[in-house]
C-alpha cells in the first residue's frame, strides 16, 4: 500500500488567488442609546429601594449608645423648644447651601 500517492499534496500549500472582498460603504452613523426619563426615575428608585433593602432595621449602635445614657442618667429627652431649634436650623443650614 502506497500512501504518498494519494493526491497531489502540492495544492495543499500552495495559495490561491483571491478576490478582494469590498466593503460596505460607511454611512458616518453610530448606534445610539437614549434613556427616558422615566426610565431614569426607575432606575433611581430600584437603587434607592435596594440600599433601603441592606440597611437594618434597627441600628444597634444608637440602642447601645442610647441605652449607656439612659443608665448613665443624661439621657436627655427632647423638649418642644428643642425640637423647635433643631429644625430652625436645619432649615438655615438648607437655605445657606442654595
Amino acid at each position: 500500500m502506497v500512501i504518498d500517492k494519494i493526491g497531489n499534496i502540492h495544492n495543499i500549500t500552495e495559495t490561491k488567488n483571491s478576490k478582494s472582498v469590498s466593503r460596505a460603504k460607511e454611512s458616518g452613523k453610530s448606534d445610539s442609546i437614549q434613556i427616558s426619563t422615566e426610565g431614569k426615575v426607575a432606575a433611581e428608585v430600584a437603587r434607592y429601594t435596594q440600599i433601603v433593602k441592606e440597611t437594618p432595621d434597627i441600628r444597634m449602635e444608637r440602642v447601645r449608645e442610647i441605652k449607656e445614657q439612659i443608665q448613665a442618667g443624661t439621657y436627655d429627652k427632647f423638649s418642644d423648644d428643642k425640637v423647635l431649634e433643631m429644625v430652625a436650623d436645619k432649615i438655615a443650614n438648607s437655605l445657606l447651601r442654595k
